[in-house]
């Protein structure tokens, strides 16, 4: 009986030692991120775009007012994943990374013990899980943004390690980049070890492509209230909740005519209801998510982080009958009838899957609102992001705001810090460059990060450096502008002739930088 009685005990002892090894081990990390979306869109940045699963997000934890991207959709993935710039490991585009002197947060991660999960656009030409990654699902981006609805002849969509054919009736990518990252969260929840979940939608990424259900919801809000007072409107709550309280100025894009003097509006507030609609959507999604971490038991102990690629475009994109596309600066709407590609200017409203058009500058110029400049460029309105983090019990103060400055090379390391994972100097036997970020957790723990001298630009012509509150710029080789990002986000003060010391000293920082990095001086 007492040998009995000594194995119950000893059976309950490593039940609950069990259960607590599951209870108390390092927390899991998702990392979502969506596509050319703009700073001041989501309602915790000031938008009247309805995302309350992002905004209760910012309530439960900290929103970044001042986090930087890399312009681009490759050249941000590329830093995201190797906590390096982008020059340094060979991507200068679109393309994926081509070197062999670093590793990626999936096969950092799984060093660490993590299993690693990636959801959604992967900006390489072979599946994620061939490089770090347990499981996989999504679109390889040499196919290009090409259809919400349905499959063309120029996607490549992977599942793990194999071609998938996504279904011909009831697919929406949104909703199905979602239907997998919460399989793969609910399977990892049963396994004994810490997981990495990376979910990279495509939304709001042009073609305007939208369910109607959610476009709906926003027609009459565009119709009666234009670009210009819904900018002036997210520009006061901007101010009003604290995230760029010393911006002045509201740059004005001389493209974008006053909306009360604007031909077709109500084609023109189609195109951003369905806009609204692609980022309303990737909410519901990532309410779904966070409900299956909550079902899982995994709410409590998971750190998760939102950011966005790039800011808005102001592309507008075209499409070939053969399904590729093209891009340019005149407005239209693409529909094809199948065998050819007709434009509309404008005439058959966007959002259905025959439809292949972005929004223009006029919407982008509301996106990016209180910012200069769009996607590609290095003004604040391609390279500014929201950045959202909730970490249960850590962040002291939810809700909270911070004015510290972050970079997306600062995710790795930040991941690995989180993972008590090390950054290697070799792997798989070659040497590995030092990481250029720095950890955010400090900054999740409300204390002052010691943060980077400066941090750098450079894509297609634009160049720029940041030291402090001192941002320098040139586009295509125009002589360097200098702001003072403390007193004018906007961009709208060239400061330049004013203060020639600083621009001999960023000047020379940048150079230094691109030599370095293989950027270009």
């Amino acid at each position: 009986m007492k040998t009995l009685v000594c194995l119950v005990i000893s059976l309950l002892i490593s039940g609950e030692a069990f259960s607590q090894s599951k209870k108390n081990n390092r927390p899991n990390i998702v990392l979502i991120m969506a596509d050319d979306m703009g700073y001041s869109d989501i309602g915790s940045y000031g938008g009247e775009i309805q995302t309350p699963n992002l905004d209760q997000l910012a309530n439960d934890g900290m929103r970044f007012s001042q986090f930087y991207n890399a312009s681009i959709c490759g050249t941000t993935r590329a830093s995201l994943m190797t906590g390096l710039y982008h020059h340094q490991v060979g991507v200068m585009t679109w393309n994926g990374i081509r070197n062999n002197q670093c590793l990626n947060i999936g096969e950092a991660l799984q060093t660490a013990g993590y299993r690693t999960m990636m959801i959604g656009k992967w900006t390489d030409d072979i599946s994620p899980s061939y490089k770090g990654f347990d499981r996989s699902f999504g679109s390889l981006a040499n196919a290009g943004p090409t259809n919400y609805f349905k499959m063309n002849n120029t996607d490549e969509y992977f599942l793990d390690k194999s071609v998938y054919t996504i279904p011909e009736e009831g697919f929406f990518k949104t909703d199905y980049y979602t239907d997998y990252a919460v399989e793969f969260l609910e399977e990892a929840s049963t396994l004994d070890q810490p997981f990495f979940l990376y979910v990279a939608y495509l939304a709001p990424h042009w073609p305007l492509h939208a369910k109607e259900k959610d476009i709906a919801k926003y027609r009459q809000l565009y119709l009666e209230q234009g670009w210009d007072r819904l900018r002036d409107e997210r520009f006061k709550r901007i101010q009003t909740m604290g995230l760029l309280p010393d911006s002045p100025r509201l740059p004005r894009d001389e493209r974008v005519p006053e909306w009360s003097s604007a031909e077709h509006k109500e084609w023109e507030a189609e195109r951003m209801s369905v806009y609204a609609a692609q980022v309303d959507c990737m909410d519901q999604n990532i309410g779904r998510i966070l409900d299956a971490l909550k079902e899982t038991g995994q709410e409590d102990n998971t750190v998760i982080m939102f950011l966005s690629d790039n800011g808005a475009t102001d592309i507008y994109p075209k499409a070939r009958k053969d399904g590729t596309f093209y891009l340019d600066k005149e407005g239209s709407t693409w529909r094809t009838d199948g065998t050819r590609t007709l434009p509309v200017v404008p005439g058959v409203m966007p959002g259905p899957a025959d439809t292949f058009g972005g929004y223009g500058p006029e919407w982008a110029h509301l996106s990016n609102t209180p910012t200069r400049g769009y996607k590609i460029a290095s003004y604040e309105g391609g390279i500014i992001t929201p950045f959202i983090v909730k970490w249960p019990g850590k962040i002291p103060k939810p809700g909270q705001i911070t004015q510290q400055v972050g970079h997306i090379i600062d995710v790795m390391p930040t991941c690995l810090e989180i993972a008590n994972g090390q950054y290697p100097s070799q792997y798989k036997d070659r040497a590995i460059l030092p990481v250029e970020g720095k950890s955010l957790v400090p900054i999740f723990e409300g204390k002052t990060r010691k943060g980077h001298e400066a941090l750098f630009w450079e894509l297609l012509g634009y160049r720029a450096v940041r030291k402090g509150d001192w941002k320098l710029i040139s586009h295509k080789h125009k002589p360097w502008e200098l702001y003072n990002l403390k007193t004018d986000r906007g961009e709208t003060n060239d400061l330049a002739n004013q203060y020639p010391d600083t621009v001999l000293e960023l000047t020379a920082l940048y150079t230094a930088w691109a030599k370095r990095c293989n950027a270009e001086v």
